[in-house]
């Protein structure tokens, strides 16, 4: 019976600890196409939001307008909620923000790059699946407008 005593002790303190995240780790924004490479960000004032990338557990990377981050440099994230319904911006338990940093912020997707998307054959249905939302966890915006 003293077996099975240890293996429900070890079982409740295992399931009351939280696995931890790749939230906020840097990651690559890979430039499209065969080349390599990392995706030139230069201008700084775009939103990035780069969907398939491996190094992340969620396949998603993020660079906000503002990063300060070298180029081609962005942080693993996922779509989020804001705890603070109709916020725009802030903390999230889909962030972990307490521990991460992040926080729970809307992205602007290129509309022209939606619209050509869409334009495709099962173009929807694509952004359905891979663009679900326009809310990820990402660093603060630089003004601190959040």
């Amino acid at each position: 019976m003293r077996p099975l005593q240890i293996f429900l002790a070890l079982s409740l303190a295992l399931g009351a600890c939280s696995l931890p995240t790749d939230l906020g780790t840097p990651c690559e924004l890979l430039a499209p196409g065969d080349g390599g490479g990392l995706l030139d960000t230069s201008s700084g004032t775009d939103d990035y939001v780069y969907l398939g990338a491996t190094a992340c557990e969620n396949l998603v990377c993020v660079r906000p307008q503002g990063s300060t981050a070298d180029g081609g440099i962005g942080v693993c994230s996922n779509v989020c909620t804001p705890d603070s319904p109709g916020a725009a911006c802030g903390p999230s338990a889909d962030c972990d923000s307490s521990h991460s940093g992040l926080v729970c912020r809307s992205l602007t997707i290129d509309p022209n790059f939606v619209k050509q998307v869409e334009a495709e054959d099962g173009g929807a249905a694509l952004l359905a699946q891979y663009l679900p939302s326009s809310t990820y966890c990402a660093p603060p915006p630089p003004d601190g407008g959040c």
